[in-house]
């Protein structure tokens, strides 16, 4: 119940069509971007983003979406289900570009598929910096007003191991509290 309430923003964000493809507004090389580790375009990903908006207002003019796609060989079974993986992590991706393009900013979006999120995150950071140089990296934690075992197992702790990554490489990780 608590993480339905997250997803109340999808049918905001919903109303962009992610087959329109806006006139994307030019890369500003001097300006902040902010890359935002997403799982999903969903209620975690959307709040995550909304919060960069309110904490931060106009500092940051180009954003950066990154999703990675996990592949998990118990469910999948062959080629079919790997582009399927693709297909929907490409396609969550250009959701949240398609937004922040409609909401008159700068956004690209970059879809990985690999076993595990951390070597996936790590793979794309020196292609991000070399192409955004004022990147700084964000994610979104849950943040429930009960912790149980039930929460802690089944929603990790990723995003302060890449914290703790990105920080030994010098790069600003922020991670975002996310309240359900």
């Amino acid at each position: 119940q608590l993480l339905n309430r997250l997803d109340d923003l999808l049918q905001e964000a919903a109303a962009v069509d992610p087959k329109v493809q806006e006139e994307p507004r030019a890369f500003d090389k001097q300006a902040k971007t902010a890359v935002l580790m997403v799982n999903g375009f969903n209620g975690l990903g959307l709040h995550t983003l909304f919060n960069v908006l309110r904490f931060f207002g106009k500092e940051f003019r180009n954003f950066v979406f990154l999703e990675i796609g996990v592949v998990d060989a118990g469910n999948f079974k062959g080629i079919a289900d790997m582009q399927d993986l693709k297909t929907s992590v490409d396609k969550d991706v250009q959701r949240y570009v398609s937004f922040m393009r409609g909401k008159g900013y700068y956004a690209e979006g970059l879809a990985f598929i690999g076993t595990d999120v951390i070597n996936g995150a790590r793979a794309m950071i020196p292609e991000i910096l070399k192409r955004h140089p004022n990147a700084v990296f964000f994610g979104g934690q849950l943040v429930f007003p009960k912790e149980t075992f039930a929460n802690r197992w089944l929603h990790n702790y990723t995003v302060f191991t890449m914290q703790r990554i990105f920080y030994r490489e010098g790069i600003p990780f922020v991670i975002l509290p996310i309240r359900v």
